[in-house]
C-alpha cells in the first residue's frame, strides 16, 4: 500500500456514489485505486510541493506538518 496525494481537486461518480478529491487529500492505493485510476495525473506518490498542480506554500506547509493529508 502506498500514500498517493492529489494536486488538483477534482468530483466524480464512482460506483453510482459522488466522489468528491480536495487538493492535498492523502488516499491509499489499495483502498482508493479506483479513484486515483480515474484521475491518476491528479495524484503523486510523494508528499508534493508548492507549485505542483494546484498546491499553494500554505498547503505544502500543511503536508509537511500533518502528512496525513487533507481528508
Amino acid at each position: 500500500m502506498a500514500a498517493n496525494y492529489a494536486t488538483q481537486a477534482f468530483t466524480a461518480t464512482l460506483g453510482g456514489a459522488a466522489y468528491n478529491v480536495v487538493v492535498g487529500a492523502r488516499r491509499d492505493t489499495i483502498t482508493d485505486a479506483a479513484a486515483i485510476a480515474l484521475f491518476a495525473s491528479n495524484f503523486t506518490a510523494t508528499v508534493p510541493v508548492a507549485g505542483v498542480g494546484n498546491i499553494t506554500g500554505v498547503m505544502a506547509g500543511y503536508l509537511a506538518a500533518y502528512p496525513t493529508g487533507t481528508p
